[in-house]
């Protein structure tokens, strides 16, 4: 797995994960056992379908968004732990590349903690100013 951070403008980043060709394998042999009982296909008893006949009925994306889901918690979390950004927002996630036998690759958006730079402020002066106020002013105020 490998992460890019690029710092964007008003405190953002946005990080590009790169997840391996092999572990998007995996994902996807994943959600084709989540799946396969709820796919039937002319010929084979319901969840019996072999994931080939299914990727060439349906497409070869059928498993996609179910693969994707399962690695971007996982692929994020660790990216995040590895920038050592000080990450203050949910992600806003945007897939760029994925296929079959292809490094899925993706972004996240978020938001990092400001950094802040102290001015000089020790040995600063501020001038004191004296306030009079009459004993009828209080009473005005007391018994109102």
């Amino acid at each position: 797995m490998g992460v890019q951070v690029e710092k964007l403008e008003k405190n953002m980043a946005k990080l590009t994960i790169e997840v391996s060709a092999e572990e998007f394998e995996a994902a996807l042999e994943k959600a084709y056992q989540k799946n396969k009982g709820k796919i039937t296909l002319p010929g084979f008893r319901k969840g019996k379908a072999p994931r080939k006949m299914i990727e060439k009925m349906y497409g070869v994306g059928v498993f996609y968004e179910d693969a994707a889901n399962e690695l971007i918690p996982g692929a994020y979390s660790k990216a995040a732990q590895e920038c050592g950004e000080n990450i203050v927002s949910q992600p806003q996630i945007d897939v760029t590349q994925i296929g079959k036998g292809q490094p899925f690759i993706f972004t996240a958006e978020v938001a990092l903690k400001p950094e802040v730079t102290l001015g000089e402020y020790k040995g600063l002066e501020v001038e004191k100013s004296e306030v009079a106020v009459s004993e009828e002013e209080v009473e005005k105020e007391v018994y109102k």
